[in-house]
């Protein structure tokens, strides 16, 4: 998995604590501050441990305060819904009495649709023909900033291929405009076939770089250190069943940037090219001046 990264069945493994309140592994991957897709997974998983034959269907979190890492955190559940075919929760992820993350989640039962429709996968090279993982990583390291390249070497508990980087625009103002498109897949043989845990992962690795289409499409890059990026909150819709781990195809665009902050919504296919998820996050993007 990389040096001091855990996997995602560590990640997920909750450890019970009391009726409605869970401790997570902590996150100790070299960053500054916590990964927001780890708490809000982590706070998912809570959630999922609370309801009995319902699949999520909807995640809203938002980042109250950053995580910090090397801390425990605890997961704070309560039921404020329990109906015929949905249930809601409500998680509040604390690390030393301080509020870190607030996440409603929304279950439900289901059931065979009368009705059918979803957005069509945008075309894109199949991830086969990419080269291997260290060939691509040893690119990424060559190109990125002198203090970015400590983090990059750490895996994530995913492994993931962007496509931008080996078929980027031509015109600049077209570079700038276009959606960033990455294949992913969890790492692992054997996983659970749970469909939440699926979800739960999912969320984890929603957190990866959607804001980076903001930040290019206002001309700067991701990693400048003049500028201050941060999640504000962020929103998952699970629309099929999930598999991540296989080939799954996030595309991330960005809408809008203004008044001190960027919106980024995205679509996520699985190999076949079915819409499985959806996803939105907004965050705080600025100069530091």
């Amino acid at each position: 998995m990389g040096e001091g990264f855990p996997s995602i069945l560590e990640l997920l493994d909750l450890e019970r604590v009391e009726q409605g309140v869970f401790v997570g592994r902590p996150s100790e991957d070299g960053r500054s501050r916590v990964f927001g897709g780890h708490t809000v997974a982590q706070a998912l998983a809570a959630a999922c441990f609370s309801v009995e034959g319902l699949t999520c269907h909807s995640l809203h979190a938002y980042f109250v305060r950053p995580g910090i890492p090397g801390r425990p955190t605890h997961y704070e559940v309560m039921a404020v819904r329990d109906g015929n075919a949905f249930a809601t929760r409500q998680v509040v992820a604390v690390q030393r009495d301080e509020v870190v993350l607030h996440l409603m989640a929304s279950f439900h039962e289901p059931v065979k649709s009368t009705f059918e429709h979803r957005a069509p996968m945008p075309g894109v090279p199949a991830p086969e023909s990419f080269p291997p993982e260290e060939e691509r990583l040893a690119r990424l390291l060559e190109a990125a900033p002198p203090d970015l390249r400590d983090l990059i070497k750490h895996k994530w508990p995913f492994e993931m291929i962007r496509i931008n980087d080996y078929h980027p625009a031509a015109d600049p103002e077209e570079q700038r405009a276009r959606p960033n498109r990455t294949w992913m897949r969890l790492r692992g043989e054997g996983l659970p076939e749970d469909r939440n845990f699926h979800c739960c992962a999912l969320a984890y690795a929603s957190d990866a770089g959607p804001l980076e289409p903001c930040v290019r499409a206002v001309g700067a890059s991701f990693g400048d250190n003049s500028l201050q990026l941060a999640s504000l909150d962020h929103a998952v819709w699970f629309h099929r069943p999930i598999r991540f781990d296989q080939w799954t195809l996030f595309v991330a665009e960005s809408p809008s940037v203004a008044a001190g902050r960027a919106f980024s919504r995205g679509s996520v296919f699985d190999r076949d090219g079915t819409l499985v998820a959806s996803i939105a996050q907004e965050g705080i993007l600025r100069s530091r001046e």
